[in-house]
């Protein structure tokens, strides 16, 4: 069976005046599906720069990045557009939600982008923010929220699509100890239902619950521990 996402000999160089700064340097990389894997690194390792190349956030300056076994590198802007909103859903340290809208009306913009009609979004995003505990929660607006609550809506959003894969870039760096447990057990559940789940992270007690820890410095991949 290939795997679910592939990365050979990936590299992205960054230009800074006269200088270039390898921010991954020859990365190979294979996930399988209904794995549940950390990337763990220091500040300024290439972790969140590895998210966002084998995401196809960043296309690679050298190496190919493969989803399903296709070749990302042969695609167009639209067909990259298509994979990160039907395959991959995002959720990030910053919430990123929109202020102005409320935790049912920003569960349901990504389903907008894909042209779903207005009551299944409607559906659809009640039925996510229940099943995140969020459901008598759906109209108020992020302001009106927790960190750990707005952090349920965003893993609601990247659900929304029912993408297979779910990836989250520091996703407890803002919350707190208690909060930050309680969002990991929503991850280990979509794991258990069957999604490929990896997590950025710097805290080694978040890296520790997954199966798979892949260690950064550098831009390079030091070690993987699987338990």
């Amino acid at each position: 069976m290939k795997p679910l996402i592939e990365l050979k000999n990936v590299k992205k160089i960054y230009r800074m005046g006269n200088i270039d700064v390898k921010a991954l340097n020859g990365v190979n990389l294979k996930i399988n599906r209904n794995e549940l894997i950390s990337i763990i690194g220091p500040s300024g390792s290439g972790k969140s720069t590895l998210l966002d190349v084998m995401c196809c956030l960043n296309r690679p300056t050298e190496g190919k990045v493969f989803i399903e076994g296709r070749d990302t590198s042969k695609m167009n802007d639209d067909e990259l557009a298509y994979i990160r909103g039907r395959k991959i859903g995002f959720v990030f340290q910053t919430f990123n939600l929109i202020q102005r809208l409320t935790a049912l009306e920003n569960v349901m913009l990504p389903m907008w982008f894909v042209g779903k009609p207005e009551k299944e979004r409607r559906r659809r995003a009640m039925k996510v923010l229940n099943e995140v505990g969020l459901k008598n929660r759906a109209n108020h607006k992020p302001s009106e929220m927790s960190g750990g609550e707005r952090q349920r809506v965003a893993i609601a959003r990247a659900l929304v699509n029912d993408p297979p894969i779910i990836v989250g870039d520091e996703p407890t760096g803002n919350l707190d100890s208690k909060s930050g447990m309680e969002i990991l057990k929503i991850f280990e559940k979509l794991h258990k239902q069957g999604r490929t789940v990896i997590i950025v992270t710097h805290d080694i007690k978040i890296a520790n619950k997954t199966k798979r820890k892949i260690h950064i410095r550098d831009g390079k991949i030091e070690k993987e521990v699987i338990k």
